[in-house]
């Protein structure tokens, strides 16, 4: 039952760019406690596993469950919001590049709607 919960654990913290020192401060524990966690080494117990689960943003079942749909859909989806962040930083900078070219008087041919000059 617990078989995939380490790598659920792993995924889902480091979806949300959170080390494993800030999830363990936040939830006081250790470093180490939540590394345990994420090895198998040793499980949380269900106390534990309420507050990460609502710390992560992930139903109780998500860490629980075996490889069901439900669970696979969601894993899904934090890869795909999580590419979704490093798309927006990157479309950041070059709008910041683009910004700044413009301030410095830099003509830029005109784009139609269908992206030709």
């Amino acid at each position: 039952m617990l078989d995939l919960f380490p790598e659920r654990l792993k995924t889902a913290r480091e979806n949300k760019n959170i080390s494993q020192r800030k999830l363990g401060m936040t939830l006081g524990l250790s470093d180490k406690a939540i590394s345990a966690y994420e090895s198998g080494r040793t499980y949380p117990p269900l106390d534990t596993l309420l507050k990460i689960a609502k710390e992560l943003d992930k139903p109780i079942g998500y860490f629980l469950q075996e490889d069901t749909k439900e669970a696979s859909l969601i894993s899904k989806i934090d890869k795909l919001t999580f590419e979704l962040k490093d798309f927006s930083k990157e479309l950041e900078e070059v709008r910041t590049v683009l910004l700044k070219e413009l301030e410095k008087g830099c003509k830029l041919p005109p784009v139609t709607p269908e992206g030709k000059t």
